[in-house]
């Protein structure tokens, strides 16, 4: 199976989008006039879901709250596709006419999403296609949705953040709060309806239901929120991960990202945290680290898959990420068979490189008497050890190993040039004396005439007779 296994602290993290897509087996063969028939990556390729990228980069992913839609926004052009999981496959896309910052799904499926972009527009999407749109008076940074009083809050790069009722189809009165350099994120703690702000110097925590801002925690920089029952964990931009509790205004836990870039997004299941920078993904459990991914390309923004241990990256490159580590959990139920193929991969023996090697100095291998065998594949110089093969050792006669694998190299290539492969070369037959025979005296002036006999070793002879010449080549050759 095409699966890249990557392993950091003793975890395994599949890669299911490390095969080539469709589009580039086709363009690969085009290009080396070569048949996909007898691709062994093809045909083992696996493709969680189809069309799973965007023609430049995705931007953000999520998915629905009844697992059954996966929507992603990317460039270029501007584009939100939404997939359904059910058939493994896009269902639709909508293009933009500028970039998404931040989109939001308002309900438990795709049928509503509110997005704002770059160019100050919020567009309402309904199962149709766009619904309305309008402009927001600030260049937006984040935005959150409040399900409790159908609020759209729209943070910008000033103290004021903007609230759009949908219910009533009209703006309502902002929220002012003490951050003079701008809003980076916002949050929402569904259960206790609380909304998170975190700013250049401070973080902000308002309550929903009295419309006053609670608390406040002194941690600067705040790039990224995430909330759990009493816990709130904040991302910073020198890529510190900071574990409150509410109630209190130091840390529990801080953890630190080595590249020390800003966090991207957190997200908090039970003891694990997740989160994210441009290079990495970590994974942290209680206060140590439990692994991390680390993708080729720049990580723009994850989801968590729920009840699972799949993971979807917006990444800066055509095709999104899809990482599977099945020590967290089981795989999504839309895609059950990731767990058989995981599980076959474990039984399989991994067969290391020196396996059938035994490790000798070159003093050993003289005593041996082995050191015309320093420049074949059965003994291979590694510094100053050299890996000498039991093969050898068990006995094996040099000559006859040379003469076997010569004749699998022969018969390798007599497959390449479809010859089947078990085509035996005819031995070449003693030529036997024919009966004279009685020959009519009007040809005996001709069979006595050197222009009309056969020189096989002529140019013109063996040009018509290719075949015969190759089997000739070849017979003397096993003779030697």
């Amino acid at each position: 199976m095409t699966l890249s296994i990557t392993i950091s602290q003793q975890i395994k993290a599949y890669n299911l989008a490390a095969c080539p897509t469709l589009p580039e087996f086709l363009e690969t063969a085009y290009k080396t006039q070569k048949s996909l028939k007898k691709n062994e990556q093809f045909r083992k390729r696996i493709e969680v879901i189809q069309g799973f990228e965007f023609n430049t980069a995705s931007t953000q992913i999520e998915e629905s709250k009844d697992q059954q839609y996966i929507v992603a926004a990317g460039l270029y052009a501007p584009s939100i596709k939404i997939f359904e999981t059910s058939q493994l496959s896009m269902k639709c896309s909508r293009g933009l006419d500028s970039e998404i910052v931040k989109f939001c799904i308002l309900g438990d499926d795709y049928k509503k999403i509110a997005m704002v972009c770059e160019d100050r527009n919020i567009e309402l999407h309904a199962q149709y296609g766009k619904h309305f749109k309008l402009r927001v008076p600030k260049q937006p940074t984040d935005m959150i949705y409040n399900p409790y009083n159908c609020n759209l809050l729209v943070s910008s790069q000033n103290e004021d953040i903007t609230r759009l009722n949908l219910e009533l189809g009209s703006f309502v009165e902002s929220y002012t709060l003490q951050q003079e350099t701008g809003v980076n994120c916002l949050s929402m703690h569904d259960s206790l309806q609380l909304g998170l702000v975190g700013g250049n110097k401070q973080l902000s925590i308002i309550d929903f239901r009295t419309d006053q801002v609670v608390q406040q925690l002194g941690v600067s920089d705040v790039t990224s929120i995430a909330t759990q029952n009493l816990q709130v964990a904040l991302g910073t931009k020198e890529g510190q991960i900071k574990l409150f509790d509410l109630r209190k205004h130091i840390p529990i836990h801080v953890h630190q990202h080595q590249y020390r870039l800003p966090i991207k997004k957190i997200v908090m299941n039970d003891d694990m945290i997740v989160s994210c920078d441009a290079k990495i993904l970590k994974f942290w459990q209680g206060n140590r680290l439990f692994t991390n991914i680390e993708p080729q390309s720049e990580i723009n923004s994850f989801t968590w898959v729920k009840n699972s241990g799949m993971f979807l990256l917006a990444l800066e490159q055509p095709r999104m990420g899809i990482y599977f580590i099945p020590q967290l959990n089981a795989a999504p139920k839309w895609c059950p068979f990731l767990d058989n193929l995981t599980e076959e991969m474990e039984e399989e023996e991994q067969q290391t490189v020196y396996d059938e090697y035994k490790f000798l100095s070159y003093e050993e291998l003289e005593k041996l008497d082995a050191l015309h065998l320093l420049e074949t594949a059965n003994v291979k110089a590694l510094f100053t050890w050299i890996s000498y093969s039991f093969e050898i050792q068990k006995g094996l006669d040099f000559e006859d190993y040379k003469q076997k694998r010569t004749q699998q190299n022969y018969e390798k290539q007599l497959e390449a040039e479809r010859i089947s492969k078990g085509y035996v070369i005819p031995e070449e037959q003693p030529e036997v004396e024919q009966p004279v025979k009685q020959v009519d005296p009007r040809f005996q002036k001709m069979l006595k005439d050197n222009d009309f006999t056969v020189d096989k070793k002529s140019e013109a002879w063996k040009r018509a007779h290719p075949s015969e010449v190759r089997v000739k080549k070849q017979i003397n050759k096993n003779r030697r």
